[in-house]
């Protein structure tokens, strides 16, 4: 079963993540992607870039998925659509790291059918989800190959071993 890691917005799911992975150790081969909120400008506007799970982070027109100002998204579906490839390129020799799946994710279909379809595959995935009630998001939470783990902003020390134990019986004999 696929590791999900589910939580609002006043959850680090992205922090619970650098540590599920740095947990895992230097072994682990990452495809997939990181979605990054990075600091806000002079006018507030903070950009979103999508980045390889691995290696590199580079700040290019190809990977802004978008802006956020006032904790409102303004998204570039392109960028979405675009960078399908890396959840289609997963290879099932390492983890697949989607983080995050939320809102404006939901709103590509292209982006939309390779989260699912990936779904469907034997690779192991750990991804951080959004806990907001959108269809898409509630399909990808309600899927059978994945179990969810709800991380709470009182919750995370307590939930993380377990996760880490799920995540690494997902990892046996892949990694």
């Amino acid at each position: 079963m696929h590791t999900l890691v589910i939580g609002s917005n006043e959850t680090n799911r992205a922090g619970f993540i650098d540590r599920l992975l740095t947990a895992g150790g230097p072994r682990l081969r990452l495809y997939g992607y990181r979605s990054v909120k990075e600091a806000a400008d002079e006018t507030g506007n903070a950009p979103i870039y999508l980045y390889h799970a691995s290696g590199e982070r580079r700040r290019t027109q190809d990977n802004l998925l978008g802006w956020c100002r006032n904790r409102q998204a303004t998204a570039n579906l392109e960028a979405f659509e675009r960078n399908a490839f890396l959840i289609e390129s997963a290879r099932s020799d390492g983890l697949l790291v989607m983080d995050e799946i939320g809102p404006m994710e939901s709103r590509a279909p292209r982006f939309r059918a390779s989260v699912l379809a990936a779904m469907e595959r034997e690779a192991p995935i750990l991804a951080s989800v959004r806990d907001i009630e959108i269809p898409f998001l509630e399909t990808v939470r309600a899927h059978p190959n994945a179990r969810c783990f709800y991380l709470t902003c009182e919750n995370g020390e307590a939930l993380f071993p377990q996760v880490l134990a799920h995540l690494q019986k997902q990892l046996d004999g892949v990694c």
